[in-house]
């Protein structure tokens, strides 16, 4: 059998995992015991653990049995999201409930699976869930962010059976609106007044979708 040392087993997953996914990589449970007596690893709920340092979104979505989705995930993939001020979350649909005091839980099957170690959605199912949870130009905008970023194959979108909402969304990056400036004729900020936009979002605290 080979031994995996515990903070290398852990890096595979953010810092954060289940232990039992640790145990089959090859970590000892004497190795979880001495990383615990050391101060490198905490538990964060019952099977799960995380290293000292550990992202602290990932570690709550993880103590709260849930997965960071929606505005959320897309704003910590540098995505343009309107308003990311309270906590998006997924928990599956037949959990009974997610401990959460502020922010929006949805309670949906995911259309594409979720890995059972991550506490972060894939953005698939995260733009999923924004077509549906934001206002339609709010979502598009995220949409054709992903796309301009490369950070989904649009392939895998355009096949799936989406759900109404996201049907209304572009299958792949679309061309600019905007016309081409010179780099001596464009200002800082084209198209849009940053101080007057009008705040959207479903993030009032205990909302759920």
């Amino acid at each position: 059998m080979i031994v995996m040392d515990v903070l290398r087993a852990l890096d595979l997953f953010d810092g954060v995992a289940r232990v039992e996914t640790l145990r089959e990589l090859g970590v000892t449970a004497h190795g979880l015991r001495r990383a615990r007596e050391r101060g490198r690893i905490f538990s964060v709920r019952r099977g799960w653990v995380a290293r000292s340092g550990a992202d602290r979104m990932l570690v709550a979505a993880a103590k709260r049995g849930v997965v960071l989705t929606c505005v959320t995930l897309a704003a910590r993939r540098g995505l343009w999201v309107l308003d990311a001020s309270g906590p998006h979350v997924a928990a599956p649909p037949h959990s009974g409930h997610a401990k959460m005091t502020r922010g929006v839980v949805h309670w949906s099957e995911p259309l594409f699976p979720r890995h059972p170690d991550s506490c972060e959605d894939s953005l698939e199912n995260a733009l999923l869930l924004i077509a549906r949870c934001q206002p339609h130009e709010a979502a598009l905008a995220v949409w054709e962010s992903a796309f301009k970023a490369g950070l989904v194959d649009p392939g895998i979108l355009s096949r799936a059976s989406l759900p109404p909402g996201a049907r209304r969304m572009p299958s792949r990056r679309r061309p600019s609106r905007m016309p081409a400036l010179s780099r001596s004729s464009a200002p800082d900020c084209v198209g849009c007044d940053c101080r007057s936009r009008r705040r959207y979002g479903c993030s009032a605290t205990g909302s759920t979708s």
